[in-house]
């Protein structure tokens, strides 16, 4: 075995060490780590085999997902990264679910104050029925900037559903029931964009497997 070769076999099994280790210190199973950088488990497997090394791009994904440096990933003696980031997706769920509350929490602020200085308004519960929407637009927003597809899928068609109900209840127009129609088409919609958004991805791991076997070879 040439010098160059055991070189690349050391730094294989470097990544797949440092990887496997940053990935458990952030309490994180294959399939999770899979999910958060849009890969599939296979790939992740396989980087912690030493029978690939992620590219660039994955690398620097990986870096900013368990708060180190590149270096780190590669280096024979990662640092530890700060307490803090341990318990990262539960921290995450927290955030999400404080948020979440804090929009009910308006929802009853609103609607007590309507009950004790217009009681006479019939409509006061509406506060809650915005607040379903309002509910999955913040799912939206944290789960596009720190979940995979899933479920960034089910937040947005959630808030399609939601908007579509509100709509219905809020407003009772002649055909109002049509909303449900534009709701049904604009879930089609997002349907066949997330389909096209994971086939893009299963293309550029298929390309990045490609690669990498070239690599090797």
């Amino acid at each position: 075995m040439s010098k160059l070769e055991t070189d690349e076999m050391l730094l294989r099994q470097r990544i797949a060490a440092n990887m496997a280790h940053y990935r458990k210190l952030h309490n994180m199973t294959q399939s999770e780590l899979a999910e958060q950088i849009s890969y599939s488990d296979k790939s992740v497997s396989k980087w912690e085999r030493a029978e690939g090394v992620p590219d660039i791009y994955v690398l620097t994904v990986l870096a900013g997902l368990f708060n180190v440096s590149v270096n780190d990933l590669i280096s024979e003696n990662a640092p530890l990264p700060p307490p803090v980031e341990v318990n990262l997706n539960k921290n995450r769920v927290i955030i999400l679910l404080m948020s979440v509350g804090l929009a009910w929490l308006a929802a009853t602020v609103t609607y007590t104050a309507l009950q004790v200085f217009a009681p006479t308004l019939d409509w006061a519960w509406y506060s809650f029925i915005i607040a379903i929407p309002v509910t999955f637009i913040i799912s939206v927003v944290f789960t596009s900037l720190w979940w995979g597809l899933k479920f960034r899928f089910a937040a947005v068609s959630a808030l399609i559903w939601s908007v579509c109900a509100t709509i219905y209840v809020l407003f009772p127009l002649t055909n109002v029931d049509l909303v449900f129609a534009i709701g049904a088409v604009l879930q089609v919609l997002v349907a066949l964009w997330f389909i096209f958004m994971k086939q893009l991805k299963k293309m550029r791991r298929d390309l990045f497997s490609r690669s990498d076997g070239r690599r090797r070879a």
